[in-house]
């Protein structure tokens, strides 16, 4: 009980911290799914569309926005997970001052990414409403497609503060966005079907966690769930969360003994 209310009060001072910040988070984890829906899912859809492309019987708008879903859980993750734990390990030091109390350094992180989760979820689920307002989804089971994006986001929210609880320079921070997000974001099923990558990015494709989180979303909101492949793409997303938090823990314990 100490621990979970230690866990807790961790997740009360981000949420008191991001009460000054939350206008400015609205274009990440809001505005910008949406404008992706509008411009790709409904105007070049509806281009895409006339020339009757192979989406397993889809209109592009309904190929697109379950993985929307997913990509928008990626980045509210990785916004909430890389420049604010930079800033709390190093630029600010608030981690330093937050294990000075009695807080320990697994409870931190549990609290920080359970206040990952928070956002996550809230972003899917107001993104999961305007899409099924606009005809974006064709299956009752949509209704649990903001938790499989809330999977999405977790692995990554872990792992990204893994890697940024572990690294030296600031750069790196940069780095992960130009040369890792972004690239998933483009190539892991959001809006094209991964088998149109050649065999080697294929198979890189399948290996990353927003193809998992995109093909999951996509399998709930289109009625189209494989027991086998849904359990595959759960499992890994649980999995790489797990990890994920473990390295983020080690990484911390090292840096917050400084």
């Amino acid at each position: 009980m100490e621990a979970a209310r230690r866990t807790l009060a961790v997740v009360g001072w981000q949420a008191r911290s991001f009460r000054r910040l939350w206008r400015g988070s609205i274009t990440v984890s809001l505005l910008n799914p949406i404008f992706f829906l509008v411009s790709i899912g409904v105007l070049l859809g509806s281009l895409i569309d006339r020339s009757s492309p192979d989406l397993g019987g889809l209109s592009y708008l309904q190929f697109v926005a379950p993985a929307l879903l997913a990509t928008t859980a990626m980045q509210t993750a990785a916004s909430v997970t890389t420049f604010p734990v930079r800033a709390g390990l190093k630029w600010l030091r608030t981690y330093h001052a937050a294990v000075a109390t009695p807080i320990r350094v697994s409870e931190l992180v549990a609290g920080i990414l359970t206040w990952c989760g928070v956002r996550v979820m809230v972003a899917v689920t107001i993104f999961a409403v305007i899409a099924a307002i606009g005809g974006a989804f064709v299956s009752p089971l949509a209704v649990l497609a903001p938790f499989a994006a809330l999977l999405c986001g977790l692995a990554f929210g872990s792992v990204l503060a893994a890697i940024t609880s572990s690294v030296e320079g600031d750069e790196w921070l940069a780095a992960i966005f130009r040369f890792g997000l972004v690239p998933l974001f483009l190539f892991s099923g959001t809006f094209f079907p991964i088998q149109q990558l050649p065999a080697v990015l294929e198979a890189l494709a399948w290996a990353t966690p927003l193809w998992h989180g995109v093909a999951l979303c996509r399998s709930l909101a289109t009625d189209d769930l494989d027991p086998l492949l849904t359990a595959v793409h759960v499992t890994y997303l649980v999995v790489l969360t797990a990890v994920g938090t473990m390295l983020t823990v080690r990484a911390q314990r090292e840096k917050l003994r400084r």
